[in-house]
């Protein structure tokens, strides 16, 4: 799907029927309202119920997998967000919670209200109209701004739930790009240069004002970032160590292990025979369960 964003395309409107679609991430923002259908929805190792209404947005540090649990698909509006059309609104509605919260995924049980606006998405995507850009970018805020208030009222100031949520002091808006520039692009060759950059910063000056904000170093922050996608995939996936260490950011397993030791005071192979227990122990209560109610 990372093809889908191919210039100049910047926000693109699929209507998808969905069986099983395997764990996997983009390099985009994703948007999906829930039509029809239910479906268990495993996001950043965490099960939710998606059903009519639902609705979620991730990022490109997110992954999640969906398994439809009704007899029908689980039908959705899919919309892939280049990060440029969202990521200046998102720096705008962070910085104006109580605090700032480095940005989750968000997801709501039920958003009914913004049914009205997606489906005007789907309208403006089929045909080919004049300002429909600009209008599609701009039912695309609306739609973002309805989504972070609800989420602040669930959670009060703390803002959206998400895994890893790290609270942090109000940036100013040349370091809150910075930080949500590692943040999402992480598992790439990210530099403390090209997060400077981001800032229009000075390498130096900006690593004096990085350790500032988050209280670590830029490299600490960045591998922790790595170390904490990783121990979800981990907990979550069957993906091999190897696989989770270069899907994290990590050049080498070796690399990936010694980092994930000291930070979690445990291997990665150890933590993965801790989920290979629980899904098997998972498996054999349901199994068990089926056996009695046979019976």
């Amino acid at each position: 799907m990372d093809a889908l964003l191919a210039p100049p395309v910047r926000v693109r409107v699929l209507r998808q029927q969905l069986r099983r679609v395997d764990v996997h991430w983009h390099e985009f923002y994703e948007m999906a309202y829930v039509l029809d259908g239910s479906a268990e929805h495993l996001l950043n190792g965490v099960p939710e119920t998606l059903r009519p209404g639902s609705a979620f947005l991730l990022t490109p540090a997110d992954f999640h997998r969906i398994d439809a649990t009704s007899e029908q698909p689980l039908t959705c509006l899919n919309v892939v967000i280049d990060p440029a059309v969202l990521e200046e609104q998102l720096l705008g509605l962070l910085a104006s919670t109580a605090g700032w919260s480095a940005w989750p995924a968000w997801t709501l049980g039920s958003f009914d209200e913004a049914r009205t606006d997606f489906l005007r998405l789907w309208d403006e995507s089929q045909a080919s109209r004049p300002g429909a850009a600009a209008l599609t970018d701009a039912l695309v805020g609306c739609i973002l701004i309805e989504f972070a208030r609800r989420c602040v009222e669930r959670q009060g100031s703390a803002g959206p739930v998400g895994a890893d949520r790290q609270h942090l002091p109000r940036p100013d808006s040349a370091i809150a790009r910075a930080v949500l520039f590692v943040d999402h692009h992480f598992r790439e060759p990210v530099t403390l240069a090209r997060a400077a950059a981001q800032a229009n910063l000075s390498p130096n000056y900006f690593s004096e004002r990085f350790r500032e904000f988050t209280g670590v170093p830029f490299q600490v922050y960045l591998q922790r970032r790595r170390l904490r996608f990783g121990r979800s995939l981990l907990a979550a996936t069957d993906l091999g160590v190897t696989q989770v260490a270069h899907a994290a950011g990590f050049n080498s397993p070796s690399h990936f292990g010694r980092a994930y030791r000291r930070r979690y005071g445990e291997s990665p192979r150890a933590a993965r025979a801790v989920h290979n227990d629980w899904a098997a122990s998972r498996a054999g209560g349901a199994a068990s369960l089926d056996k009695q109610v046979a019976v």
